[in-house]
């Protein structure tokens, strides 16, 4: 661990101002007269509730605030930083590529082809791909492709499955629990039409998912999901729920799309694919591709990437200025070969395990109803709730008063996670015995509190 002060009140780097406020208070404020809310998204502006939040720096296993508060990071960017914060062999990669040149918007790079090939060799679906910029984009792009090849459509999607903001997707992810069942856009300013042309059913349902299939196979383009949830926590996919899925969407040539932008290189070297046994037609990655950088790519069958070909004859428009950037790429190809070979994710695996019993018993030992859910480097403590969860209805009625009281007490004890109680703890390779403990130790005090 660092030897960093941990929490508030601890001996700080910033400024504060003449009026006796925080340095980070006095930006939190400054924040609010120019950006909507404070901070750029919603999700962002959640960690005020802790406090006024303003981070400055991060290393390995920690984050630092302008005011020199450093706490242990379980949030991890929402999860791309797989290696650690500021993980030199990753800067060093990026800082090389862009000595060289910042943009080039033309042609191609040796450095595109070579993660390209990455990408092809790790992962079962993959035989063609194009880079983006982010996760949203990526999902975009794998609908449009789906919608070319089969000149339908509508799309299937699952309740509490996230896939970006746009809004072909952004339906049913956090639907309140008189919603379950129905389309639930989670945007105001969405386009009707758009939504109306997004089917929702409960997730591990394949009965429910293979009769859509079938009554709208004539216009679905697309069948897309998280194949292991981990937007509300994590929902662990029942094996005939995705058997059936495949099977159904292959019969009707209707392109199974899934997002693993959360899952990819954070949870194996070749996605959560590999050890399901399910290979889609598309596949999105993004997140712990770059280790905290901006790059992310939809790739997949030849046949339906080609329609992406790069000419003016292929049909489908996959652009972006900022597409295949140098600094992305760098950091996904120094990623990528730092995880060769198994060793980070076995440690990531064995710890996340320490972490879910370990926290599983302390709920126990101190008689509070919940779980603790997840897999491999993810966890999420989930009150109120017991039982393993199979789909969104089994997790719309957690505590959520309770879990940002939990969150709360760990913050002041100097351990940052955001405090909404759907979403997950991340582990990186700078984890280690020491923030375990630490992690576990402050838990038992806060539970006791509760």
């Amino acid at each position: 661990m660092s030897d960093e002060p941990r929490g508030p009140g601890s001996a700080g780097t910033g400024e504060p101002p003449d009026d006796g406020r925080s340095a980070a208070g006095e930006i939190v404020e400054r924040a609010r007269s120019v950006v909507p809310g404070g901070a750029q998204t919603g999700l962002r502006a959640q960690a005020f509730d802790l406090g006024d939040v303003a981070f400055e720096a991060a290393d390995g296993a920690t984050i630092r605030t302008v005011d020199g508060e450093t706490y242990t990071d379980y949030h991890l960017g929402f999860g791309p930083v797989v290696l650690g914060h500021n993980d030199e062999r990753v800067d060093r990669a990026v800082r090389e590529e862009l000595d060289r040149g910042v943009l080039y918007g033309a042609g191609t790079t040796p450095l595109e082809v070579d993660v390209a090939e990455r990408l092809v060799d790790r992962l079962p679906s993959v035989e063609r791909v194009n880079f983006c910029n982010s996760g949203t984009e990526a999902t975009y792009h794998a609908i449009r492709l789906a919608r070319a090849h089969t000149g339908n459509r509508k799309v299937l999607k699952f309740e509490g499955c996230y896939h970006g903001w746009h809004d072909y997707v952004d339906v049913s992810v956090y639907p309140p629990a008189d919603r379950l069942g129905e389309r639930h856009p989670e945007s105001e300013g969405m386009l009707p039409e758009a939504v109306a042309a997004t089917l929702v059913e409960p997730f591990n349902d394949a009965d429910a998912a293979a009769a859509t299939i079938r009554e709208h196979a004539d216009d679905l383009a697309a069948v897309i999901l998280e194949p292991i949830p981990h937007s509300v926590g994590c929902l662990h996919p029942r094996e005939s729920f995705l058997r059936t899925l495949r099977e159904v969407t292959e019969s009707h040539d209707i392109p199974l799309v899934f997002d693993e932008v959360i899952t990819a290189f954070r949870h194996a070297p070749n996605g959560v694919q590999s050890e399901l046994g399910v290979t889609p037609d598309l596949t999105c990655v993004a997140k712990a591709l770059g280790n905290g950088y901006p790059v992310a790519a939809v790739g997949g069958r030849e046949d339906v990437m080609a329609r992406a070909g790069g000419d003016h004859e292929s049909g489908v428009v996959v652009s972006g200025t900022y597409s295949g950037h140098p600094s992305g790429l760098a950091a996904a190809r120094a990623t990528l070969d730092v995880l060769d070979g198994g060793e980070i994710h076995d440690h990531l695996t064995e710890l996340g395990d320490r972490y879910r019993e370990g926290l599983a018993d302390l709920l126990d030992d101190h008689g509070i109803e919940g779980r603790v859910v997840g897999h491999r480097s993810i966890f999420a403590p989930q009150f109120g709730v017991t039982g393993e969860p199979r789909s969104y209805a089994d997790v719309v009625g957690l505590d959520g008063e309770r879990f940002r009281a939990f969150a709360q007490g760990m913050f002041d004890r100097g351990h940052f996670f955001t405090p909404n109680p759907y979403k997950r703890h991340h582990l990186s390779a700078a984890h280690d015995e020491a923030t375990l403990e630490q992690y576990l130790d402050d838990a038992d005090e806060v539970l006791a509190e509760l």
